[in-house]
């Protein structure tokens, strides 16, 4: 059902986070004349040709351009520069280059050096080939290893040619005499969230602004809330339409993707095939953009015609990088992985905080429905069909992410679920074989994590166990050689899989890592959902993950003071946030060229960022001791083999003999360090909600992860040094 619209005389104007810059836009729309209006300004109709501006006469527009002052053309300039974020003077410079990145490169070489130098030693000299039962537990274990190193090194051929991103700006496109424009088709998809995050989204995407666009904002509600259909109405605003899809007995409904296709097919494109100027953007429904969006994602269209998709990162307002156990922000893929994908042309969809153009959307047949993954099945299809799917490492859109375990949880399964269901379908390898060799590459990277986790855990947590009781341990013997060759290949593959830049937070990598530990099951449990799919076991749903909502709606109207701070981060106090306004300013990209931010804006997202640190510690979350029934007895499991096995064999050195008390206590450090990322999850379930809480959890476990490495590494060298004094 497609809903009417009200009308810009009752004032539904929308709330605007940088209103100088939203001001500054609709004076310089203003003056380029009736002719160049938004065509949805003028009450076009359900099926009506939205394309209005395609009318304007091509000379009149020139015409019109023309006249226009070079004054406003530098206001309009400046603007934009405001909207890009924060400048050099701020101190948050684009990190896209410079010695790091070098130094990073010359790991990954040194990585496919050490590698196949490490297995060959491993396979030749470590195995005992004589002994039956050792031989079927070493070679396993070394497969295991091999399996792992693998995955690596795909990541390391991805990140070789652009490491990391952040901040990034736009590409520089120089106009011609005639102005592009895009109808900007704005998709804001729905099911039970809380109608203050929904309709927070859509004032957000309303916001969004540029001389290039015009805009249209859809709410596509899949639950049909008859109130919040109300609510949109009275909101009065033309450019904002509401759209319940119908349902109907026996027919599926196919999730987000189908409730996506309805209104493509049926409510903009149902009378017109899309044009090249019409773009889809899609956010999900807690996901606020930022003014600045378009100016940042349409230059890639424009600069480059195959350019079919432009991927942006994913934000939470409610997760602090420090204490961010589960990886919500996920630092390593949005500024690493994707930034090397970027690079090869094969940026992953992540399904929201991204603009696509609508006839690449249609020519692959629109969302895909074969899986609850669409944005990853898009993004695939799009590549295989010769377009460019771009990625611009800034961020443009704050959202929430789930703080209860169990939605956590649900989350993570329906990606690996959704990821395994692409690639067992026949007609995915169809689309795949279409593609060159390293986009192939990009692409099975995604499964290979998975796989990578699902395999290689279950042989790490029991090796260890089995070494401390049964003295079977994964190497013949620890020599010289073994020992130097294995500490430069770890150390190689931890720079490759969790090096990032200075700026971003320490643990950032670390987390990247160790969060797949604690989805194990998870990851488990969502393959064997795909299985049971393809085999016609049991069909896949999609489910929706849940959300709280802020319930805090923005003041509308409140005056602008200017704002003449200088050193934005000397001298100030954090709020009840926990972060200064200066540290909110750049955050959210809303410091201009000479270092000033709008301060009423700032304090706006203080109090929306302070609620929800309020809501942490008093809100009750829902999940159940059951969901930590995993964690639990990998943690108990682990803790008694520290205590009991470690402890025990190094009292009894007489009996146990020292060479085998000097292994046990290294797969002592080994068990510990696979204890680490399950005190996290337990830690983040029973402690405090609290973001300092979070923060002293996710130090506290580096710190012991960290000392595990280095006593399992002293340990070796101590026993090569005085136990065993052979080079091989």
């Amino acid at each position: 059902m497609l809903s009417g619209r009200g009308s810009h005389a009752k004032g539904g104007r929308p709330t605007r986070l940088v209103q100088e810059e939203s001001e500054s836009e609709e004076s310089s729309t203003d003056e380029q004349g009736s002719e160049e209006s938004f065509a949805m300004e003028s009450g076009a109709e359900e099926g009506e040709d939205l394309d209005g501006l395609d009318d304007v006469d091509d000379d009149e527009y020139d015409l019109e351009r023309g006249e226009r002052s070079s004054e406003d053309e530098e206001e309009e300039d400046g603007d934009e520069s405001d909207a890009a974020g924060c400048s050099a003077d701020t101190g948050a410079d684009a990190i896209e280059g410079g010695g790091w990145v070098y130094f990073y490169q010359a790991v990954v070489v040194f990585f496919f050096m050490m590698t196949p130098t490490y297995f060959w030693y491993r396979w030749i000299y470590t195995i005992e080939w004589d002994v039956p039962y050792r031989l079927y537990y070493q070679s396993t274990i070394c497969v295991a290893e091999m399996f792992g190193s693998i995955c690596v090194m795909m990541l390391a051929v991805i990140r070789f040619p652009q490491p990391w991103a952040y901040n990034q700006q736009p590409p520089a496109v120089e106009v011609g005499p005639k102005l592009p424009r895009y109808n900007v088709h704005v998709l804001v998809p729905c099911y039970n969230e809380p109608s203050d995050i929904v309709l927070a989204t859509c004032e957000a995407a309303l916001a969004l602004t540029h001389p290039w666009a015009k805009v249209m904002v859809y709410l596509l509600d899949d639950g049909r809330n008859l109130q919040r259909e109300k609510t949109v109405i009275n909101m009065g605003n033309e450019r904002l339409i509401y759209v319940a899809r119908p349902k109907y007995p026996g027919l599926p409904v196919h999730g987000k993707a189908g409730n996506l296709n309805h209104t493509l097919k049926f409510v903009i494109f149902a009378q017109r095939v899309p044009r090249e100027n019409d773009v889809v953007v899609v956010f999900d429904a807690d996901m606020k953009a930022h003014p600045n969006f378009l100016h940042h994602t349409l230059p890639y269209l424009e600069e480059d015609p195959r350019t079919a998709l432009v991927q942006t990162p994913q934000h939470f307002f409610n997760v602090d990088h420090t204490g961010d156990i589960f990886n919500h922000q996920n630092c390593t893929f949005f500024f690493g992985v994707q930034t090397g994908l970027d690079a090869w042309r094969a940026t992953v969809c992540c399904g929201t905080n991204f603009c696509v153009r609508a006839s690449a959307l249609a020519a692959v047949g629109w969302f895909p429905t074969e899986s609850i993954t669409e944005d990853f099945l898009l993004s695939l299809k799009v590549t295989a069909s010769g377009w460019h799917c771009r990625y611009h490492g800034h961020v443009l859109v704050t959202g929430e992410a789930p703080e209860d375990l169990r939605q956590i949880f649900k989350q993570r399964s329906r990606w690996c679920t959704g990821c395994f269901q692409v690639f067992f379908q026949v007609e995915t390898f169809m689309w795949v074989r279409q593609l060159p060799s390293i986009q192939m590459l990009c692409y099975f990277n995604s499964i290979m994590g998975y796989l990578s986790t699902i395999i290689c855990f279950p042989v790490f947590f029991v090796v260890p166990i089995v070494s401390v009781y049964t003295k079977t341990h994964p190497v013949k013997e620890l020599t010289t050689l073994l020992t130097l060759l294995w500490a430069g290949y770890f150390a190689s593959m931890a720079v490759v899989i969790e090096m990032m830049p200075r700026n971003f937070n320490r643990f950032s990598g670390f987390l990247g890592s160790k969060v797949n530990y604690i989805m194990w099951w998870c990851f488990l449990k969502g393959m064997w959902k795909a299985v049971r799919g393809r085999l016609g076991l049991r069909k896949i749903v999609f489910k929706v993950t849940e959300k709280k909502g802020d319930g805090k709606k923005k003041l509308e109207g409140e005056e602008q003071r200017p704002s003449d701070k200088d050193g934005l981060l000397d001298g100030e106090a954090k709020r009840e946030s926990g972060y200064t306004d200066a540290e909110v300013a750049l955050m959210y990209g809303l410091v201009d060229e000479a270092g000033e931010y709008d301060e009423d804006a700032v304090l706006a997202i203080q109090e929306e960022l302070a609620e929800a640190e309020a809501a942490m510690s008093t809100e009750k979350r829902d999940s159940t001791k059951h969901d930590l029934k995993f964690h639990w007895g990998i943690f108990v499991i682990s803790f008694i083999v520290a205590v009991a096995g470690g402890v025990s064999k190094t009292l009894d050195t007489l009996q146990w003999g020292w060479d085998n008390t000097v292994l046990a206590n290294v797969s002592v450090a080994w068990v510990v360090i696979n204890m680490v990322p399950f005190g996290m999850a337990l830690g983040y379930a029973y402690l405090p909600h609290q973001r300092q809480v979070h923060g002293l959890l996710v130090s506290l476990s580096w710190s012991v992860y960290a000392l595990g490495v280095l006593f399992a590494f002293a340990a070796m060298v101590t026993k090569v040094a005085y136990g065993n004094p052979r080079w091989m």
